[in-house]
């Protein structure tokens, strides 16, 4: 390969790893966004909860306890994966 070759690969490679960073970045932007969307309902539902079910906040820590050793974060892929098994 001649230097004008080689060169113009080095830039096209260039301009396509600069156009998957920008990808990234506005992927990283949008899930960040969407979290903190997700902080701000679960806050509007613990404050609903705390105002309505007077018991609630003290039963909270030992409720998140236990979801979170009965709950796996993967289900929903693990979930998905049955389903496409079985069809």
């Amino acid at each position: 390969m001649e230097d004008a070759d080689i060169k113009q690969q080095l830039h096209l490679l260039q301009k396509q790893v600069e156009a998957a960073m920008s990808l990234l970045e506005d992927t990283k932007l949008n899930l960040l966004s969407q979290v903190d969307g997700l902080k701000i309902e679960v806050e509007v539902l613990k404050r609903f909860m705390t105002r309505h079910h007077s018991e609630f906040p003290s039963n909270y820590p030992q409720l998140k306890d236990t979801v979170t050793r009965d709950i796996d974060p993967e289900w929903e892929e693990k979930a998905s994966n049955r389903v496409a098994a079985r069809d």
